[in-house]
This record gives structure tokens, sequence and C-alpha cells, in this order.
């Protein structure tokens, strides 16, 4: 069988994660670097054909193109790849507006396309573990949920000034709410479309950054389930939690310990599952490329498509716009023309 060809646009963090993930996963990768200073640097690392210009990038034949650039850049790649016919993984979030997302859409429609959104956090076991439990019933009936996610931002990418990464700008898609999106995914993924948003959005601390480096975020959806959401860049630990209360048990998860705990009503013992012993974060990256390279070869379904993408996006707008007036807004008004 043919290796499929994938070309990488971006080579920030994610993109030369990506890049390693599909060499190692027997791909044959080739890239597009906005900084050309530093391409003899990635050529000596990696060994793989780096572009000069997106437009020859684009050009070039590939099966797939993986979108790891800014988050404001991720549409107008998106739209190169898809109007060449080349399948699509756009890194989260799909994007900080909907401005492009209509045409993307109807791109991808019309040339049966696959898209995948990196929305890697539905890989991991635990949030799996939780779905099924949901799905099983073992809660009763979900009632509400609280759930958070915080570190500082300096010290998430260690080789790189925080005060000019795309999280400082808000040109650049930055800001908690969208570098922090995996919690409004995987509670999308488990309890359905959202109805209502209200939010809090700030910069409260003495970060050097344009954007919010705080949200507090009230969901309803449209089944009736709340969840509360906390998303910070100011924890001095990282930390991610979430908690889950229905109407005959309690589910409680934490990150950094790996572990679900369930504890149901009547029952004295508490269930405990556990994360595979040799669970690593990268596991959820590989997995979710592994998804993707298998249904652009033999066909299926993407874990998290651009219709997932596009609603938690949605989502997403709809506590900027909450933050912004001081009020409730519904998700139907948040529209481009999609």
């Amino acid at each position: 069988m043919k290796r499929p060809a994938v070309l990488v646009i971006g080579t920030g963090s994610v993109g030369c994660r990506h890049i390693e993930n599909l060499l190692s996963l027997n791909v044959e990768v080739s890239a597009f670097r906005y900084r050309i200073d530093l391409k003899d640097e990635l050529i000596k690392k990696y060994g793989i054909k780096l572009f000069d210009s997106l437009d020859e990038a684009i050009a070039a034949k590939h099966d797939a193109v993986v979108v790891a650039n800014r988050p404001d850049q991720h549409i107008s790649a998106a739209l190169l790849g898809a109007q060449r016919g080349m399948h699509l993984f756009i890194e989260k979030p799909l994007s900080h507006t909907l401005e492009g997302v209509q045409e993307l859409k109807e791109i991808i429609d019309s040339k049966r396309l696959i898209v995948e959104i990196g929305c890697m956090m539905r890989f991991h076991p635990n949030i799996i573990k939780i779905r099924q439990i949901l799905s099983d019933g073992l809660i009763g009936t979900p009632y509400l949920a609280t759930s958070c996610v915080g570190q500082f931002l300096p010290e998430w990418r260690p080789n790189q000034d925080y005060r000019y990464s795309y999280s400082a700008k808000s040109g650049y898609g930055g800001g908690v709410l969208f570098d922090l999106i995996h919690e409004l995914d995987y509670l999308y993924w488990c309890f359905g479309p959202v109805s209502d948003v209200s939010a809090f959005l700030d910069h409260i601390s003495d970060l050097e950054i344009e954007t919010e480096d705080i949200a507090q975020i009230l969901l309803r959806f449209k089944n009736g389930f709340v969840a509360q959401v906390e998303l910070d860049y100011l924890s001095p630990f990282y930390r991610r939690t979430c908690e889950l209360v229905g109407s005959n048990g309690i589910i409680r998860w934490d990150y950094n310990s790996g572990e679900v705990i369930l504890k149901t009503r009547g029952k004295s013992k508490t269930k405990i599952f556990t994360q595979p012993a040799a669970f690593d974060r990268n596991v959820m990256f590989v997995d979710h490329m592994k998804h993707f390279l298998n249904i652009i070869q033999d066909g299926g379904k993407p874990a998290i498509s651009l219709s997932d993408g596009i609603e938690v996006l949605r989502i997403a707008l709809a506590a900027h716009k909450s933050s912004k007036d001081r009020r409730v807004v519904r998700l139907s008004e948040i529209i481009g023309e999609v």
C-alpha cells in the first residue's frame, strides 16, 4: 500500500509534534514553515522537504494537509488545501471567527473531503470512560458538571517568550477560551447541543497579553443539562478536573492522577478507573492521527467533524459575546452563513 503524503502547515510546537508523529507512522511528510530563517534547522532535525512558499507547498501533490498554524490562519490555509482536493486535519480551534467557514464547508461537501478537528482530548482514556459511564446510565439522569483547566501561560512553551505567542494576541485567535477549548468540546461530545451561554472573560493578572487570562462560563444544553467551565492562564500548577452530578451518582475525574472515580447511590464501594500505566499525553495525538489516516485510506467517519468544530466554535463565540454584552446569549444568535 502506498504511503500517504501529508503536508504540515505551521511548525510551531504542535506542528512539530504532528511531524514527529506522522514520521513515526511511516507517512511521507513535508512542511511549510513561515520563518524561512529556521528552514535548515528543521530539515536537519527531521530530514523532510520544506517548501519556500505556501503556494508552492499547496501546489505539490499531497493526500492531506495538517493545518497547524495560528488560529487566525486556519481557514485560509484549509481553503487552499480543500480547493486542491486534499483532506484536512485542522488543529483546534477551527478558527476565532466564522469568516470563511461557510465557504470551506461548501467546498468540503462538494468534493466529499474528510475533515478532522484536532481536539485530541476526545482520545483520552479517562474521557472515553466517562462517556461510557454516562451512556450506561450509571449516574442516572445527568444534571450538572463543573469542569476546569489551568496552567501558568509563561510555562506552557518553555522555549518561547509567551508575550510573542499567538496566545497573547487577540488578532491571532489567542486567549484562554480558544486555547483551552477542549473542555467545551468534550462536554458537547457528551451532552449534545448547547442552547444558552453566560460568560465572564477578563484579564486580571500582570501577564503581558492582549487577551483574557480567565474565563468563567455557564452552559445550558438543549437537554436541560447545565455545566460550569473554568479556564485560566494563571494556575501555578497544571490542573484539569471535571465533576459530573446525576440523579443516582457522581463522576469525578482528575487528569493529573489519571483516575475516574464513580460513586453511586446506595453502594458503599467507590469504583475507580485508572488510565493505562504506559499512558502518555502524546498517545492522544497519535491515536487521533491514526484515525484520520485510516479513514482517508479506507473510509469512515471523522472522530471530530467539521460540523463539530463549527458548533464548538459557536459556543466559544457566544461566550465572548456574553462577556462583552454582559448578558445570556442564545446560541442561535451566533450565525455566519453556516
